[in-house]
C-alpha cells in the first residue's frame, strides 16, 4: 500500500471511526427506555430481534459500534473490510429507514424530521463504498503509477542517454580541440625551446670566449706576478746600486766642486784685497797731491786738479770693472760647478729610477 493511499484515505476513517465509536460509548450505558425505543426500531424491520433483550441489544449494538469504529481508526486493518463492515452497518441502517415509514415521505427517499438524523448514515454508506472501491482500483491506479514512473524513467533514461552521448561528443571534440591547442602549443614551445636554445648556444659561445679571455687575463697575470717575482730583486738591486753610485758620485765630487768655488771665492777676495787698496793709495795721493796743488797752486791747479779727478776717476773706471768682473766670472763659476753637479745627480738618480720602473712593468 502507497503512502498516497494512506493519506488519502485517512481522513474518512478517522473521521468515521471516531463518530462511530463516541456513538457505541453512548449506547454502553443507556437507560432501560432508549433500550426499548432503539430495539423497537430494530424489530421493526429486523423480526428476529424481537426474542432479544433490549438492554443486551443496545448493550451488543454499542459494542459493534466500538468494534466497527476501531477497525476504521487501525491502519492494521485492510481498508477493503473497513470499508465492507461500515458499509454493511450503515446499510443496514438505511435498510431500517426505509422499512420504517414515518422516517421518510410516502414512495419517496426524502426523510422526515424524525427520520433525518438516521438519514444521515447515507455519508457512512458512501464513505465505506469509496473505501472498497479505492482498496479494488488501488493496485490499476499503482499500476498505473508504475507504468507512468517507467514511462517517465525511461524517458529520463533516453534523455540521460543522449546527455551522456552529447557529453560523450563535447569531450570528444573537447579533447580534439585540447589535443590541435597542445599541438599548437608544442609546436609553438618547440620554436620558442629552438630559438631559446640558439640564443643560449650563442651566449655560450661568447661564454667560452670571456672564458678564454679571463684565462689568457689570468694567465699574464700569473706571468707578469712572477717576472715581478723574479725581477723585482734585481731592478731593486740595480736601483741600490745605481742609488749608491749617486751618492759615491756625490761624495766625490762635492769635496771637488766645494773646493773650487772656494778656490774661486779666495781669489775673487785675493784680487779685491790686491786691487782695492792700490786704488785706494793712488786715489789718497792724488787727493793729497790735489790739496796741496789747491794750497800751492789753488789759482792754478784748478784745471789740474780738475784733470788730475779726471784720471783718478779713469782710474776708478778702468780698475773698480776690473774687480767686479773677476768677482762676479768666480761667483757665476762656483755657481755653474754647484748646478752641473746637482743636474747630473739628478739625472743619474732619474735614470735609476726609471730603469727600475721599466723592471718592475
Amino acid at each position: 500500500m502507497s503512502l498516497s493511499a494512506k493519506m488519502r484515505r485517512a481522513p474518512m476513517r478517522a473521521v468515521s471511526g471516531a463518530f462511530i465509536v463516541n456513538s457505541g460509548v453512548g449506547k454502553l450505558g443507556v437507560d432501560e427506555a432508549t433500550a426499548k425505543q432503539l430495539h423497537g426500531l430494530a424489530t421493526g424491520t429486523y423480526g428476529f430481534l424481537d426474542k432479544v433483550d433490549p438492554k443486551l441489544f443496545a448493550k451488543a449494538l454499542g459494542a459493534g459500534e466500538i468494534a466497527l469504529g476501531g477497525a476504521l481508526l487501525l491502519p492494521l486493518v485492510p481498508p477493503f473490510v473497513a470499508g465492507a463492515a461500515l458499509a454493511g452497518f450503515s446499510g443496514a441502517l438505511l435498510n431500517m429507514y426505509w422499512n420504517t415509514p414515518s422516517m421518510h415521505e410516502d414512495g419517496s427517499p426524502r426523510p422526515t424530521p424524525q427520520g433525518t438524523g438516521v438519514a444521515k448514515d447515507v455519508f457512512m454508506l458512501g464513505m465505506g463504498v469509496g473505501l472498497m472501491a479505492d482498496s479494488v482500483f488501488e493496485p490499476a491506479h499503482d499500476k498505473k503509477v508504475e507504468i507512468a514512473s517507467t514511462v517517465a524513467e525511461r524517458r529520463h533514461g533516453k534523455a540521460a542517454r543522449k546527455a551522456r552521448k552529447e557529453a560523450k561528443q563535447a569531450r570528444a571534440e573537447a579533447r580534439a580541440h585540447a589535443l590541435a591547442v597542445t599541438r599548437e602549443t608544442q609546436a609553438d614551445l618547440t620554436k620558442r625551446a629552438s630559438k631559446a636554445l640558439d640564443k643560449a648556444q650563442k651566449k655560450a659561445r661568447k661564454s667560452d670566449a670571456l672564458k678564454k679571455a679571463q684565462h689568457a687575463s689570468d694567465v699574464a697575470a700569473q706571468r707578469l706576478a712572477g717576472m715581478r717575482d723574479e725581477y723585482a730583486p734585481v731592478v731593486a738591486e740595480k736601483a741600490k746600486t745605481l742609488r749608491e753610485a749617486a751618492l759615491d758620485a756625490r761624495d766625490e765630487y762635492a769635496p771637488v766642486v766645494a773646493a773650487r768655488a772656494k778656490q774661486l771665492r779666495e781669489a775673487a777676495l785675493d784680487a779685491r784685497d790686491e786691487y782695492a787698496p792700490v786704488v785706494a793709495g793712488k786715489a789718497k795721493t792724488l787727493r793729497d797731491a790735489v790739496l796741496d796743488a789747491r794750497d800751492e797752486y789753488a789759482p792754478v791747479v784748478a784745471g789740474k786738479a780738475k784733470t788730475l779727478r779726471d784720471a783718478a776717476l779713469d782710474a776708478r773706471d778702468e780698475y773698480g770693472p776690473i774687480a767686479a768682473e773677476r768677482a762676479r766670472q768666480a761667483r757665476y763659476a762656483a755657481r755653474e760647478a754647484s748646478l752641473r753637479f746637482v743636474d747630473a745627480t739628478s739625472e743619474a738618480a732619474s735614470t735609476a729610477k726609471e730603469k727600475a720602473q721599466k723592471a718592475v712593468r
